[in-house]
């Protein structure tokens, strides 16, 4: 499957259908978001911008500061490296841009999971906000790799 690759070059707005001003989003980025309690402190960094046929645009994030603990191992989560969503669901989450990193962390590793996943049509992008997400991966069904 061909990928697009989506560069955002300019600041501009957009409405949503409800109305809401959307924020161009560009690799780099680093976003404050609407938190869960207790986390205002966490960030979520823009890693890639692809488009999909069947998914539109998928934000690939990263997310920073927060407070979960893993089910499986025990011990904190305080960020997670790699996390899909569609645009949307980001552009409805982050509340102002912090500041733009002249690179991005490494997220190689769960986006080449998640890729594979895709292609074999067992995974998508989440479409509820980033703290929506957290809050149902504390309550999935884990499974070690």
């Amino acid at each position: 499957m061909e990928l697009l690759v989506a560069v955002a070059s300019t600041w501009a707005y957009a409405a949503d259908a409800s109305g809401a001003q959307l924020m161009k989003l560009r690799a780099g980025q680093v976003w404050a978001y609407e938190t869960r309690p207790g986390e205002s402190d966490s960030v979520l960094t823009i890693l890639r911008i692809e488009k999909y046929p069947d998914l539109g645009t998928v934000v690939h994030v990263r997310v920073d500061g927060i407070h979960m603990v893993n089910p499986l191992k025990g011990g904190a989560i305080t960020s997670i490296p790699h996390l899909p969503f569609k645009e949307l669901a980001v552009q409805r989450s982050v509340t102002h841009l912090l500041r733009t990193a002249a690179s991005v962390p490494d997220f190689r590793e769960g986006y080449v999971t998640w890729k594979a996943a895709y292609q074999a049509g067992q995974a998508g992008a989440f479409e509820v906000p980033v703290r929506d997400a957290l809050n149902a991966m504390l309550g999935g069904t884990w499974q070690e790799k």
